[in-house]
């Protein structure tokens, strides 16, 4: 974990090539950022709490639809899709989010103050690992933070490819606004919407080998395909938001923020967490 902002001690800042593929494509990737034994220790914390030998909050653990709808059989860590909150109960996943390879160059998008707005961990499973629509992250936080955008970070645990379901991406469609997202059908779906508008012929795949990362803006529209092979294609997602932006009182949930890295402002600091929460059943 690093406090020290000064950004003339940052290593891992963005390069002048970073910068135009995110201001043009609002996404760029780094390439072996993490090692295979750093993500393992994050893969067995996750297949620990799959397992459950590991205590977890059960509303945020999911199971994958097939499974969960009776459709097809399976158990433990072939049965997941996703645990969110990851950073608020395991240490591991909160060093992770604070690690100065991912918070470092967003520092140069967000600023140096910076907040932890979503750590969550996907298996997708070989031959059952389902993908998700075409959607832009903001749309989902839109009604609950005033700020122009969050970053979202994705790094391949598994090689992530077309076969295995790799992360799909418009170019360019930050800039087009947050479009209408409307509901599909299915038990998969009520974790995701349907952007309106978005094309399949308009994407384009990003294949990345275990340990490297794509960081993007969360207005752009990006979707991923079912698992076809015989692997798994686990990823580890971190999405943050600028420690300045405004929080906006929200009816139904308001989402739990961690700290990272500098200052914390009133307009964001009720409900910020600077350590991992104790586990209880009433989580």
């Amino acid at each position: 974990m690093t406090t020290d902002n000064s950004l003339e001690k940052r290593r891992n800042k963005l390069t002048p090539e970073e910068k135009i593929s995110w201001e043009e494509n609002g996404y760029f990737v780094r390439h072996n950022v993490f090692t295979n034994e750093e993500n393992d220790i994050l893969s067995q914390v996750a297949d620990d709490i799959a397992i459950g030998k590991l205590p977890f909050p059960d509303h945020r653990i999911f199971q994958n639809a097939l499974v969960r709808d009776g459709k097809i059989e399976a158990s433990g860590i072939h049965a997941m899709h996703s645990i969110h909150q990851m950073n608020l109960y395991s240490p591991e996943f909160l060093d992770r989010t604070r690690d100065p390879r991912l918070t470092e160059p967003i520092v140069d998008l967000l600023g140096p103050d910076i907040l932890g707005l979503n750590s969550l961990y996907i298996w997708k499973p070989p031959k059952i690992g389902l993908g998700f629509p075409w959607h832009q992250d903001r749309w989902y936080t839109q009604p609950q933070f005033k700020t122009k955008t969050t970053v979202g970070t994705w790094t391949a645990i598994d090689a992530a490819d077309k076969e295995n379901g790799c992360l799909y991406v418009i170019p360019g469609s930050h800039k087009i606004g947050i479009l209408e997202h409307i509901e599909l059908e299915g038990s998969q779906q009520q974790e995701f919407r349907q952007a309106v508008g978005a094309k399949d012929e308009d994407g384009v795949a990003v294949e990345l080998p275990p340990g490297s990362i794509i960081f993007f803006d969360n207005r752009i529209l990006h979707k991923s395909t079912n698992n076809n092979s015989e692997r798994f294609r686990r990823s580890n997602i971190a999405h943050y938001i600028s420690a300045k932006a405004e929080r906006i009182h929200h009816k139904n949930y308001m989402r739990p923020l961690m700290w990272v890295r500098g200052e914390i402002y009133p307009t964001l600091s009720e409900g910020v967490y600077r350590e991992v929460l104790p586990f209880t059943e009433s989580d």
